[in-house]
């Protein structure tokens, strides 16, 4: 709608307001990606994309449901009011971009369907410290689109103003589900303490600017005076109501906008039928009442939007008596004519001196200004969330995975205890260990063509997956070649230990994924250690130093989809170690694993102690021979 009631086009304003956006968004997106590079190399682009995104969608959130009560508070901010919903829309892009980024990464390539893998990954509901917080996100992401998808003024017409605005208060529901997906995910893996004290900044003062807005607000339904005998209400006194705006008074229980225009006095309903604006916080502009937040119209003397247009808000009966303006509380059928009340026009109002903002008119002048500073401070928001986010991302593992150099080497396929290839050869120049788990691609075991080769002579082409001294390598493609010297490979029992540690996917682990570990990690550990990778656990000393040892059976074979419950979560097993060649072994069944207590977990501690450093530096001796 605007003054000449004409459909308005793409007009400048939204471009000068989407163009502001983008650099925004930009801006968040270098600096977050940037800072990553330069002081996490380690980190592989998809994980520095899927958190860039994620948290650029957190913080357009914040701005987005900043934006209502600034402009209770301010006037001045309409203008970002104009065109939130493509702020909303933009949120939900990058939310889409985390969300597809998050589902590959860490459900795709797997033994389930991603969707389905996102539910089934991590059921552990009951506890809070290990709550399927990815969950949270998906539901987020969900609402997100619904509000997008309906954000268009069509869907507004079709589902009624109260519906639609039901649906878009969903936002506040995003909100608080996406402080649980940050709170129950990545804080509780990150050291840091900006992230927490972002998360918990931003809560304060989106709080704190509802609560003004709110003690604004109720200023305004105040009850007034009782009525005269014939019902009528005493709302104002001429001279406080300014030429052209109106007095809002609360009547029975509704908001009534009195406007004041050239010698009339007209009451309408308060709330606009477009998005439930505020009538009595606008202006009379053409004859016509002109909502704040998007310049819909309303005749004030029969509350009825000017053809075209077909919206009515209800009206109300109201007489003068000296100065004083009554208003009868009782609404009169929408779009219902009431004769305006008169008044000698020499009765003095106040001046109008405030800003009136409406997106398809020319600004006033001092809101172009206002708005530059607000853009500047915003420019410098996004610029320094993104780089002190990325700058406090903790230091990742030393893995090391290039997908792009295929290598070969050779040695005989062997099935157990765990697929891997026993050699004595080396590839580019690389000493090769004389025992090398293998993996497949993506979250898989080697594929059965490559297994159907085991005891014989093979050459491998694939990848090298390693951690210092630890080394996966990924098939790509197997052959059989003439039958060699089998390596000799000796098993050395190293005894019982009682260990507590992490149990993890070696693949991701060791170098695929930075970081392969931890709550983040766990729904892509459970698909890869369901899909056949090797499950490993990653114990530690007293000193903080750790090591890997493979899982498997007294039986003599891969341990892991039985631990899928307990993947990423701290854990205690009793359970002898080998040295098979120079690969550590632990050898136990499923049920010496016992789940550690955490904060919040229902779950008594099973007082398991930490490895000695004497056993480890035993070990790795052991291994270095």
């Amino acid at each position: 709608m605007s003054a000449g009631y004409k459909a308005v086009q793409w007009s400048p304003a939204k471009r000068r307001y989407d163009l502001v956006l983008g650099v925004l968004l930009a801006l968040y997106l270098v600096a977050f990606l940037g800072v990553t590079a330069s002081l996490r190399p380690e980190m592989t682009v998809e994980t520095a994309l899927l958190r860039a995104f994620g948290t650029a969608a957190f913080l357009l959130l914040h701005v987005a449901l900043a934006i209502g009560p600034l402009t209770r508070l301010d006037p001045r901010y309409l203008p970002l009011l104009w065109n939130r919903r493509h702020l909303g829309v933009t949120t939900f892009l990058c939310g889409l971009a985390h969300g597809g980024f998050a589902l590959v990464q860490f459900h795709a390539f797997g033994d389930r369907f991603p969707l389905i893998s996102l539910l089934v990954s991590n059921t552990r509901f009951e506890s809070l410290p290990w709550f399927p917080f990815q969950l949270l996100g998906a539901i987020a992401l969900a609402i997100l689109f619904v509000m997008a998808a309906t954000s268009h003024d069509f869907w507004l017409t079709q589902l009624s103003a109260p519906v639609w605005k039901a649906i878009h208060f969903g936002g506040y529901a995003v909100y608080a589900l996406l402080v649980g997906h940050v709170a129950l995910g990545v804080l509780q893996d990150e050291r840091a303490l900006l992230p927490a004290l972002l998360v918990g900044l931003g809560m304060v003062v989106l709080v704190g600017l509802h609560l003004l807005a709110a003690a604004r607000e109720r200023r305004l339904d105040r009850a007034l005076a009782e009525a005269e005998a014939d019902g009528f209400v005493a709302a104002a006194r001429l001279d406080e109501i300014p030429e052209g705006r109106a007095r809002v008074v609360s009547l029975g229980g509704e908001r009534v906008a009195v406007f004041r225009h050239t010698g009339t006095i007209s009451a309408i309903s308060n709330v606009c039928q477009h998005q439930n604006g505020p009538l009595g916080e606008g202006r009379i502009v053409d004859g016509c009442v002109t909502c704040p937040w998007h310049g819909y119209q309303y005749r004030p003397e029969d509350g009825a939007s000017p053809p075209p247009f077909t919206e009515r808000v209800s009206t109300f009966r109201v007489r003068i008596e000296g100065r004083r303006v009554l208003v009868d509380p009782r609404p009169l059928p929408a779009g219902t004519r009431v004769e305006p009340a008169r008044f000698d026009p020499a009765i003095v109002s106040p001046p109008d001196r405030s800003d009136f903002f409406v997106g398809y008119l020319p600004p006033p002048p001092g809101i172009p200004p206002f708005l530059r500073r607000v853009a500047a401070t915003l420019a410098l928001l996004f610029l320094a969330v993104g780089a002190g986010l990325a700058a406090s991302q903790r230091a990742l593992g030393p893995g090391v995975y290039d997908p792009w150099t295929e290598v070969t080497v050779s040695g005989v396929l062997r099935a157990a205890p765990l697929p891997a290839l026993w050699t004595a050869g080396d590839s580019a120049g690389i000493a090769v260990p004389r025992v090398v788990p293998l993996v497949g691609e993506g979250k898989h075991a080697p594929a059965p063509a490559v297994m159907a080769l085991a005891g014989r002579s093979v050459r491998l082409t694939g990848h090298w997956i390693r951690r210092g001294p630890a080394v996966l390598f990924e098939v790509a493609r197997a052959e059989a070649v003439p039958a060699a010297a089998t390596p000799a490979v000796a098993s050395l029992p190293l005894g019982e230990q009682s260990l507590v540690g992490e149990v993890v996917d070696s693949k991701c682990y060791l170098g695929v994924m930075n970081p392969g570990e931890g709550k983040v990690h766990r729904d892509c550990a459970v698909r890869c250690i369901s899909g056949g990778a090797p499950a490993a656990l990653v114990a530690r000393t007293r000193s903080g130093e750790r090591f890997v040892l493979m899982l498997v059976t007294p039986a003599g074979r891969p341990l892991g989809p039985e631990l899928l419950d307990l993947v990423a979560e701290p854990v205690a097993v009793r359970g002898e170690v080998v040295r098979l060649g120079d690969l550590p072994l632990l050898v136990a069944e499923a049920s010496a694993f016992r789940r550690l207590a955490a904060a919040g977990d229902p779950q008594p501690s099973t007082g398991a102690r930490q490895v000695p450093g004497t056993w480890h530096l035993a070990l790795i001796q052991a291994v270095e021979k």
